[in-house]
């Protein structure tokens, strides 16, 4: 357990992290179109989402297709303690993770107790729950929603940018940031006890692993994440309102991600969120003048996934490495 603690990062992980970190610094700074800019800082957010779910949907293996709801606890709480109080998204993102984690705990103890299609499907209801709470809660905007710009402040300190590039390094931070500690929870006693109750929870729970606690860390854990993936998109759109962050489509949007790029794994989040980012802003700029294209889109990918590789996309690059390995010891 020790030798674990002391390799938290490996060095084929640092390498791709290092190179993948170096290319999303520069590749902005040659690319001036604001289109492809936006594209660039909802991927990142995405992956924040994404790696945000894998915590309990992929590490620990509760499917979980409800967290639109904490996606929109983070950008609500960013965007009113904004209007309201004048207090900085640096500040706010995270009051929004601890209200996120706190709301998860106490969904967490009756819902963690099932498992499989009913934990999903409890989630979804609760989400929907919440989506008619958020639009007939007149103090928060209600369907009307809630505009936030401020123009008297400094953009650093209310994360407002006039151009992009600035907003997407901020959001550059915090991706790195959530893709390292992915990493480093993956490597350690959580992380493997979240496995073991992933691949069964009864043998987990005989060996001594108290299954109903670490499901519920990990899932106000998730919370928090996507939580703070909610505050960054809150401040970048400038204007939120339930019925464009608590649609059912968020919850399964943040789901897809982790299945097109590979679930349970650090980068299966990160390479889900880039393709299919690029995929639906695309498609939708392609296909302006017929609605819903992104979406059919979206279905046909996930089913040649489900298909052909139902461990993801980053499933090709294992399949590869275990065939050379095979070879090699034949």
């Amino acid at each position: 357990m020790c030798m674990k603690k002391n390799q938290l990062f490996d060095k084929r992980f640092l390498m791709t992290f290092f190179s993948v970190i170096a290319v999303l610094v520069i590749v902005p700074i040659f690319i001036q179109r604001p289109f492809t800019v936006n594209v660039l800082i909802l991927c990142l957010i995405w992956s924040i989402m994404g790696i945000g779910w894998n915590f309990i949907g992929g590490y620990t293996g509760q499917v979980s297709n409800g967290h639109a709801l904490y996606f929109a606890i983070g950008a609500y709480t960013g965007a009113l303690l904004l209007k309201w109080f004048s207090i900085t998204p640096w500040i706010s993102m995270w009051i929004g993770a601890a209200v996120s984690a706190l709301v998860a705990f106490v969904i967490g103890m009756p819902l963690l107790r099932l498992s499989g299609h009913y934990f999903a499907i409890a989630t979804m209801a609760i989400v929907e729950s919440a989506r008619i709470i958020f639009l007939n809660w007149g103090l928060i905007g209600g369907a009307t929603g809630v505009t936030f710009l401020e123009k008297n402040m400094s953009s650093f300190f209310t994360l407002q940018f006039v151009a992009k590039h600035p907003f997407y390094y901020v959001c550059l931070i915090f991706f790195a940031l959530m893709v390292l500690l992915s990493k480093a929870l993956e490597n350690t006693r959580f992380g493997f006890y979240c496995q073991a109750i992933k691949a069964n929870p009864e043998s987990a729970q005989s060996v001594g692993i108290n299954t109903t606690k670490y499901k519920s860390i990990a899932y106000m854990l998730s919370a928090a994440v996507v939580s703070i993936g909610g505050a960054l998109y809150a401040q970048y759109i400038q204007y939120i309102d339930p019925m464009m962050l608590l649609p059912l489509s968020t919850s399964m949007l943040i789901v897809l991600v982790c299945v097109m790029g590979g679930i349970g794994t650090v980068w299966g989040p990160v390479l889900g969120a880039f393709l299919m980012t690029f995929i639906n802003e695309y498609s939708r700029s392609l296909f302006v003048h017929i609605n819903g294209m992104n979406f059919v889109v979206y279905g046909v990918l996930v089913i040649l996934i489900v298909l052909f590789l139902p461990k993801g996309l980053l499933s090709i690059r294992f399949n590869k490495f275990y065939k050379k390995e095979r070879k090699s010891h034949d």
